[in-house]
């Protein structure tokens, strides 16, 4: 493949070729047999706000999209959970792909030292652009569960009826806590999570046993905690998220 390129002289008509094998390498790859540089030692208020349009360019435009919508497409033949982790799991990749545009490693590492480095550039920015950083953060983490979920009426919400207040919301995980708190939830936790057990003693199986029982515990939380009606109403319909699989991803 070969891309042509017009002379920029305007006496010279000519075009020059250029085979993609010669062109350089893209700024976040690392040269054959090079030590890959040295990952960032601090992050600017400006440029995590960057790091959020990208991430919410990629979530509205990108691929980014396309494997929420993905997602949103299988409601009829996966449970909620299991789109709920693989909606995680394109957020992060996400993520990745954008921090590594700052010098980050686009893995679990670069993520945890991207998340510092934010928290150190809130404490010295304003309380301007400290909230106009939480609002962003809001706003995408909404734009990623409206896309996976085929909820296009959370972006309005956001606009029409603003944020819970505190109050509600600490009123709201209090609630939260006393259902988890129930004998019956905190048995059937413990009954599912004690027949997974690691197949041997290596680290790959013990974070396959690690994950079966996050995997439990979130399955619980669904549907003994917040979509339970073992009490008459449900959780999230107590709260006044609506019913359902819809209630659920509008409370969260």
């Amino acid at each position: 493949q070969v891309v042509n390129v017009s002379s920029p002289s305007p006496q010279n008509s000519l075009l020059s070729t250029r085979n993609f094998a010669d062109m350089p390498p893209p700024p976040t790859s690392v040269p054959d047999g090079g030590a890959p540089p040295p990952p960032p030692t601090a992050l600017t208020a400006q440029a995590a706000m960057g790091a959020q349009s990208a991430m919410q360019l990629f979530i509205e435009h990108g691929l980014g999209k396309r494997k929420l919508e993905s997602i949103a497409s299988e409601k009829e033949t996966t449970t909620l959970v299991d789109r709920w982790q693989k909606m995680v799991a394109a957020y992060l990749e996400t993520q990745c792909h954008v921090i590594a545009l700052l010098g980050y490693q686009p893995n679990e590492q670069g993520i945890a030292l991207y998340t510092q480095h934010l928290n150190g550039a809130l404490q010295l920015a304003s309380p301007d652009t400290q909230e106009e950083i939480r609002v962003g953060g809001r706003d995408t983490y909404r734009m990623v569960l409206a896309a996976a979920f085929n909820l296009p009426d959370l972006l309005e919400d956001q606009k029409t009826k603003g944020e819970l207040s505190v109050v509600d919301a600490r009123n709201i995980m209090h609630k939260v806590s006393l259902r988890m708190q129930d004998p019956d939830v905190l048995e059937k936790v413990a009954k599912k999570c004690s027949t997974t057990v690691a197949l041997n003693d290596s680290a790959e199986a013990k974070q396959i046993e690690l994950a079966h029982k996050h995997t439990v515990v979130q399955e619980v939380m669904v549907t003994d905690v917040y979509l339970s009606e073992a009490g008459g109403v449900s959780l999230v319909k107590e709260c006044g998220f609506g019913e359902g699989e819809e209630g659920y991803v509008t409370m969260q």
